[in-house]
C-alpha cells in the first residue's frame, strides 16, 4: 500500500508544530527535571553540611570533656588521693570557655563520693543497686578508658582508674546539656544528638521520637530520602567518635508538594499552549499556503485545457516571479497556438507536449513539495530551485523564436539539471561535453531538455543511480548531439516500435519527446536529418541527433 501524501497546508502546519512546539516542550521538560535535580542536590548537599557543622562542634566539646577526665586522672594518679584544689584547678580551666562547669564527681570502687563539683549526685552513682547499670557498668566494660553513656537523660564522660585488675576510683563527668543544645539551636531542619543506641540527649524537636525516648529507626539506621507515613524526609547521620551520633533530617513534604503543583500548573498551561499552538497553526498554514493552492489550482486549469486562466500573487518576491511567468508562458502559448496552423500543428505541438512534460503538475508538484523541504532544511538549495524553475519558466515564454543558439539551449538544460540534482541527490549524475566551436550554431529550441527528460523518466526504472552525459560536436557541415545513459535500457520489442514510429507520420508511443524531436528536425530541415535510438536492456540507452550546421 502506497504511502498517503498529505497536503502542502497539513505539512506547513505540521512542521510548525514539530519545529517550535516540540523544542520548547523537551526544553520545559529538561529544565524541570534539572529543577527537580539540583533542588534535591542542594537539599542532601546543605542538610550534610549542617550535620558536618554540628559535629564537629560536639566533637570538640567532647575532646575537651575526655581531656579533663584524663587530666583529672593524672593529678589523682599524683598523690594516690582526692586533692580538691587541683581539681577545681582542672576543672575551671577546662571549662571556662563553656561558661558552665557541670558536675564532676569522684567515686571510690563502693560508689562513695570522693569529690563533687556541686551538691548533689544522682542515686543511681551511688546506690550498690546501680552498680551493674549504667556508667558503672561502662566504667567496668571498658577498664582505664572514657567511655561516653546517655544514662536517665543525662549525658556521662566517664572512666575508671584501675591498679592492675582493681578499680581504686571512678571519674565521671555529667556534660551540661546546655552546651550540647546550643549546637543545634537556630538550625532550620530537625537535629538529634543521640548516644549510639539512638536513645536521644538532646534535638531542637521531638516529632520524630518513638514513645520511648528514642529516636524512630527509619531515621537512625540510614541516610538519603525516605518516605515516612504521608511524609517525605532526607535524613543524614555522622558518629563523632565520642559515643554520640549527629542526626539531621529535613521535611521535604510540603515543598514536596509545592513542586507537585507547580509541574501540574506548568503541565496545564503547557496544554493550553499546544492546544492554542495547534489551533493558531492550522489557521496559518491556510493562510501562509493559500499561493501554493493557486498554483496548483492553475496548473490544474491548465491540464483541463484552460489557458485563460490567470495567477495573480504578490505575497512574496519567489511566488510572484513564478505567477509572472506563469502568465507570460501561457500568453505566449496562446500566441504561438495562434500562429501558422501548419507549423503549429508540428512544431508548437511538439513545443507545448515539452512544455506540458516539462511543466505538467506532476512536474511542479514535485518541484514545489521539493522547494518545500529544502526550505526547512537548506534554504539555499530551495532559493536555487527557485530560480531554476523561474529560469525554465521564462525560457520557455521569452520569445517566438524557434531557433536559438546551442549556448542559450544549454543554459536552459543547466537550470533543468540544478532541479534534477537536488531532488535526486546523489542518485543522480551528469556529464556535459559540448564543443566550444559550435556554441554560438542555431539549434531548435528545447532540443537537447526532453533528451534529459526522457533518460531521467525511463533510465531509473528499477535503478537506485543514474548517470547521463551529454556530448555535441561537428562533422564537416552538421552537428551532432548524443544523450547516453546507464539507466534500465529498453527491451528488444519496445525499441524496435519506438523506431518504427520515428519512421512513421503519427507517434502511437508515450515518447512524445523522441518523436517531436525527430518530427520537427524532419520539418525543419531538407535532408537526412533527424533522431536515432539504441538501447540495451539493463544496460543503458543511446540518442543521436543530427542537425545542418548553421548561424543567424
Amino acid at each position: 500500500m502506497s504511502k498517503e501524501v498529505r497536503s502542502f497546508q497539513e505539512n506547513i502546519r505540521r512542521t510548525f508544530i514539530r519545529y517550535s512546539v516540540v523544542p520548547v516542550a523537551v526544553i520545559v521538560v529538561l529544565a524541570m527535571v534539572i529543577f527537580v535535580f539540583a533542588w534535591s542536590y542542594f537539599v542532601a548537599h546543605f542538610n550534610e553540611v549542617d550535620n558536618h557543622e554540628v559535629e564537629q562542634e560536639i566533637s570538640r566539646d567532647m575532646n575537651i570533656y575526655y581531656d579533663m577526665v584524663d587530666t583529672v586522672e593524672r593529678r589523682y594518679l599524683e598523690t594516690d588521693s582526692v586533692v580538691m584544689d587541683k581539681i577545681f584547678d582542672v576543672l575551671y580551666s577546662k571549662t571556662d570557655e563553656f561558661g558552665e562547669i557541670g558536675n564532676l564527681i569522684l567515686l571510690s570502687p563502693d560508689q562513695k563520693i570522693l569529690f563533687t563539683s556541686k551538691g548533689s549526685v544522682p542515686k543511681y552513682l551511688t546506690q550498690t543497686v546501680y552498680s551493674n547499670w549504667g556508667v558503672w557498668n561502662a566504667i567496668r566494660r571498658n577498664p582505664g578508658e572514657i567511655s561516653t553513656t546517655l544514662y536517665e537523660s543525662n549525658l556521662y564522660v566517664a572512666k575508671g582508674i584501675y591498679d592492675g585488675d582493681t578499680l581504686k576510683c571512678a571519674i565521671v563527668y555529667m556534660v551540661p546539656e546546655k552546651i550540647i543544645t546550643d549546637s543545634i539551636i537556630g538550625s532550620s531542619r530537625y537535629v538529634y544528638i543521640t548516644d549510639v543506641n539512638g536513645w536521644v540527649f538532646a534535638s531542637n524537636t521531638w516529632v520524630l521520637n518513638d514513645e520511648y525516648g528514642q529516636i524512630q529507626d527509619d531515621y537512625s539506621l540510614r541516610s538519603g530520602y525516605m518516605k515516612v507515613g504521608n511524609h517525605f524526609y532526607y535524613s543524614y547521620k555522622t558518629e563523632t567518635g565520642k559515643g554520640l551520633n549527629v542526626i539531621t533530617v529535613n521535611d521535604l513534604t510540603r515543598s514536596i508538594w509545592l513542586i507537585i503543583v507547580l509541574i501540574g500548573i506548568i503541565v496545564v498551561i503547557f496544554a493550553a499552549i499546544i492546544f492554542i499552538a495547534y489551533r493558531s497553526s492550522s489557521n496559518s498554514s491556510v493562510r501562509y499556503t493559500r499561493d501554493i493552492k493557486k498554483i496548483e489550482d492553475a496548473f490544474e486549469a491548465v491540464q483541463n485545457g484552460d489557458f485563460d486562466v490567470k495567477l495573480n500573487i504578490n505575497s512574496s518576491r519567489e511566488f510572484m516571479t513564478i505567477g509572472n511567468d506563469f502568465n507570460e508562458m501561457l500568453s505566449g502559448l496562446k500566441e504561438q497556438i495562434n500562429q501558422n496552423r501548419e507549423l503549429a500543428e508540428n512544431v508548437a505541438f511538439s513545443q507545448v507536449k515539452q512544455l506540458e512534460s516539462q511543466f505538467n503538475p506532476h512536474f511542479l508538484f514535485n518541484t514545489l513539495d521539493n522547494i518545500r523541504f529544502m526550505a526547512k532544511i537548506d534554504s539555499g538549495a530551495a532559493d536555487k530551485m527557485i530560480v531554476s524553475l523561474s529560469g525554465l519558466l521564462r525560457y520557455s515564454i521569452r520569445d517566438s523564436r524557434e531557433e536559438v543558439t546551442v549556448r542559450e539551449d544549454l543554459s536552459n538544460v543547466q537550470d533543468y539539471l540544478n532541479i534534477l540534482q537536488i531532488r535526486f541527490n546523489k542518485r543522480f549524475a551528469y556529464n556535459i561535453d559540448v564543443a566550444e566551436d559550435i556554441m554560438d550554431c542555431l539549434i531548435p529550441k528545447l532540443l537537447i531538455q526532453p533528451l534529459l527528460e526522457n533518460a531521467v523518466k525511463y533510465g531509473f526504472a528499477g535503478q537506485e543511480k543514474l548517470t547521463v552525459d551529454i556530448k555535441g560536436y561537428q562533422i564537416k557541415e552538421d552537428i551532432v548531439f548524443i544523450c547516453k545513459d546507464d539507466g534500465a535500457g529498453i527491451e528488444k520489442d519496445r525499441l524496435e516500435e519506438i523506431l518504427h514510429n520515428l519512421r512513421s507520420d503519427a507517434d502511437s508511443s508515450q515518447h512524445f519527446g523522441i518523436y517531436n524531436i525527430h518530427r520537427r528536425i524532419r520539418l525543419m530541415y531538407k535532408g537526412e536529418y533527424g533522431l536515432d535510438i539504441s538501447s540495451v536492456k539493463d544496460e543503458g540507452t543511446t540518442v543521436r541527433i543530427v542537425i545542418p550546421r548553421h548561424y543567424a
